[in-house]
């Protein structure tokens, strides 16, 4: 009986510290933490800054964290459908996929990911809107030019599941900057 009321202690511990963040636990948590009563303000911000360019949109990706695929499907998935966009865009007579990033001063991009952005790119054009907490800017690349931006970042493995990683400051995208 101990070890549940451990558990329960734990996980009560957890809750609270959540509560305490408020949710700005960073991506040096494991994808629970960082994933748990978190509002997505980068996706809020990309939702307004396409209403404010009057540009249509539709959510289409998987990251609702309301409707939470169990983990006993989303690890048997292909590769390429866990990294489907987050939305599609109409801009210019041009149908894009957007995939939305949220980070502090600096956005991480997982190394595998962007090679399976590069197969969706083969499809329409994927276009990143990053949301900066900490300078409250939006940017907005295309896939080339993250990949063309490698040279700024630094680069590192996530603590969970030790998968590469590119850190690339927002400082250094001021050139894509968007109001």
């Amino acid at each position: 009986m101990s070890n549940l009321k451990d558990l329960k202690d734990l996980d009560k511990s957890a809750r609270l510290l959540i509560k305490q963040f408020d949710g700005t636990i960073d991506s040096d948590g494991d994808f629970e933490l960082r994933n748990t009563n978190r509002i997505d303000i980068a996706q809020i911000k990309a939702e307004k800054y396409l209403d404010k360019k009057e540009i249509p949109y539709k959510n289409i990706g998987f990251d609702s964290k309301e409707d939470r695929i169990p983990s006993t499907i989303w690890f048997k998935m292909p590769d390429f459908l866990r990294c489907m966009p987050d939305m599609f865009v109409y801009v210019k007579d041009t149908f894009h996929f957007l995939e939305i990033k949220g980070c502090r001063d600096s956005v991480k991009f997982k190394i595998d990911d962007l090679h399976q952005y590069n197969l969706w790119n083969g499809i329409a054009p994927v276009l990143i809107f990053i949301y900066s907490t900490k300078y409250d800017k939006n940017y907005l690349l295309n896939l080339e030019l993250i990949w063309d931006n490698l040279h700024n970042g630094e680069w590192g493995r996530y603590n969970d599941n030790n998968k590469l990683y590119i850190d690339i400051p927002c400082d250094k995208l001021s050139n894509y900057e968007r109001e």
